[in-house]
């Protein structure tokens, strides 16, 4: 069974600063506006190695724009994202959604980025420190211990329940 990549904190495609890949046809840069300094940069560091395209957005709004630009271009295409964590969460989905790989993605997230663990417990979602190891679910208020594993499919780390003991307990 295929599952689509999602971008989450700890993401293959997430990257402090653009590396060039020279050996792609054309490279395609996205940006809003909180990641336009580091796109701008980047741009100027590859100017005239290959062919390059810009696409600044202003949020959500661009939506049909995004699509419009990535399902235009041709195979062998890389494409970069610098944005806030919603917008490159957006950028990347859109980027996925019309076939791209993570290979094909590098993306610099401009803030905080965002970590979320699935209750094994009530089988919700809630957001958690970046950091956090253990963690009390918003929805059922059950105390996690944060598991190292991912889940593409639940769109969370996943939360083991367990009963905290003394000084352990998050939130007291």
């Amino acid at each position: 069974m295929y599952n689509s990549p999602v971008l989450f904190d700890k993401s293959i495609t997430i990257v402090n600063k653009f590396t060039p890949r020279n050996e792609r046809r054309k490279l395609v840069v996205i940006s809003d506006q909180a990641g336009y300094d580091q796109a701008k940069s980047f741009t100027s560091e590859i100017a005239g190695t290959v062919p390059v395209e810009c696409l600044s957005i202003n949020g959500m709004e661009d939506k049909e724009e995004i699509k419009r630009v990535i399902l235009s271009q041709k195979m062998g295409t890389q494409f970069y994202i610098a944005a806030a964590w919603n917008n490159a969460v957006m950028i990347f989905s859109l980027g996925v959604e019309a076939g791209l790989s993570e290979a094909e993605i590098q993306t610099v997230i401009i803030g905080p980025k965002r970590r979320y663990v699935y209750c094994m417990k009530c089988f919700e979602v809630s957001e958690v420190e970046e950091e956090a190891e253990i963690a009390k679910c918003d929805h059922c208020k059950a105390s996690l211990e944060i598991g190292p594993f991912y889940s593409i499919v639940r769109e969370g780390y996943i939360g083991y329940p367990y009963i905290p003991i003394g000084k352990e307990e998050v939130g007291s």
